[in-house]
């Protein structure tokens, strides 16, 4: 899925925020991803977003997913793919890079699906849906295969719209992946969900710090949620 024809070089900024391209291997190629330079960055824009944009950075979550993704045994050909919380993308880019198909891509912020839409251009990756969406007041009627998110699920106010969302999006026998860091809020997500009669399995994948500051492995747990 080549990206043909001339292109403008890459913004070096958006929304005030500097850029940096994080480049790592995931599934045999080199992946070139934008992303807020740090937190820093993004503390001196705060100010004109409704909530923090946590979504600019790139989040190890996202490369865990990404990289379970790649070695997934099923593969991912003409399969249907929701991708919530999307952020800087990386995930359902990868989605649609090994053959899934539609990929829709979403978030609550604009500036988050601008990094979409410049991450998958980027790498070579095209035909990706992107819509701006609130799980509070959720629109989206179709049925997905596949519906993945990247810490998307550390708050507890979110695991119900979350759960309303697989109810009504999610394909029979479809499933589900969240990339989870261990936060604090996660297994009650987890417990949720048992109760309400989904199966869900956990697989840890270490995956490298972004973040100088912390330590340098962060383990990230795949969390899959089936019917």
């Amino acid at each position: 899925m080549p990206i043909t024809g001339a292109t403008q070089p890459p913004p070096t900024e958006i929304a005030g925020v500097p850029l940096k391209v994080f480049s790592f291997e995931i599934g045999g190629r080199t992946w070139n991803v934008h992303a807020a330079e740090d937190h820093a960055s993004l503390l001196a824009v705060s100010d004109d977003f409704v909530a923090f944009p946590f979504g600019l950075l790139l989040w190890e979550a996202a490369c865990a997913l990404a990289q379970a993704l790649t070695e997934d045994k099923d593969g991912f050909a003409g399969q249907s793919v929701l991708e919530l919380g999307a952020g800087v993308g990386l995930p359902g880019i990868v989605a649609r890079h090994l053959g899934a198909d539609p990929v829709r891509q979403t978030d609550h912020i604009s500036q988050a699906l601008d990094l979409c839409r410049l991450n998958a251009a980027a790498n070579g990756v095209s035909g990706i849906e992107l819509a701006l969406a609130n799980w509070d007041a959720w629109n989206d009627s179709r049925s997905y295969d596949l519906i993945i998110g990247s810490d998307v699920i550390y708050e507890r106010q979110a695991h119900a719209p979350l759960a309303a969302i697989l109810e009504r999006n999610l394909a029979a026998g479809g499933r589900a992946l969240f990339a989870d860091p261990g936060r604090q809020d996660t297994p009650l997500f987890r417990q949720q969900m048992i109760e309400r009669g989904w199966q869900v399995s956990s697989t840890a994948y270490p995956a490298l710090s972004m973040f100088p500051s912390g330590p340098e492995v962060v383990t990230v747990d795949i969390i899959e949620v089936r019917r």
